[in-house]
């Protein structure tokens, strides 16, 4: 992985473009949840603290240019992982803890997207088909055009996929 190239992040303006609207949204959502019931409001709001968590072990394990600096992870969720990712600087690195960590945030990132879909329906089915909308163009603007020059763009999945993707349409 080069560091050289991607420290700091060059696309920080249209990374913050994307992801403020995408945090806005996340806080509706809470707002809608802690509405409905404070117990669906705490789960979802956990799922956020379990990525930023788990993906900082990740983080350190493939050892990010970003660490202590701002992060482009997508959907916002992980942007203080960089941050503590710094106390696991000394942490041994195990590839079992890796793959334990790695699993937890993709389920936890993954319910982030999900869990809001039932209650969005039950609310107004136009408010579903517009947040499948929003998340379906934010992930494709997100994969195109910020994924591509991230630092861990050779070990990310979300990168990996990025760069074949530019390299079958020749970019």
């Amino acid at each position: 992985m080069n560091t050289n190239d991607c420290v700091p992040y060059k696309r920080k303006p249209l990374y913050l473009l994307l992801t403020i609207p995408m945090i806005l949204l996340y806080v509706l959502i809470a707002f809608l949840l802690w509405q409905i019931h404070i117990g669906f409001f705490i789960i979802y709001i956990s799922m956020f603290v379990f990525v930023a968590l788990s993906m900082s072990y990740v983080c350190m394990y493939w050892r990010c240019p970003y660490i202590g600096k701002f992060a482009p992870c997508v959907g916002g969720f992980c942007l203080p992982s960089s941050q503590i990712a710094r106390l696991f600087k000394n942490a041994k690195r195990s590839e079992a803890r890796y793959k334990l960590f790695l699993t937890l945030a993709y389920v936890n990132f993954f319910a982030i997207i999900l869990f809001p879909m039932p209650f969005l329906y039950l609310y107004n089915s136009v408010y579903l088909l517009v947040y499948i909308g929003i998340v379906v163009v934010y992930a494709s603007v997100f994969t195109l055009f910020i994924c591509p020059v991230c630092g861990t763009r050779h070990v990310c999945p979300g990168g990996q996929t990025a760069v074949k993707i530019r390299k079958n349409f020749g970019s």
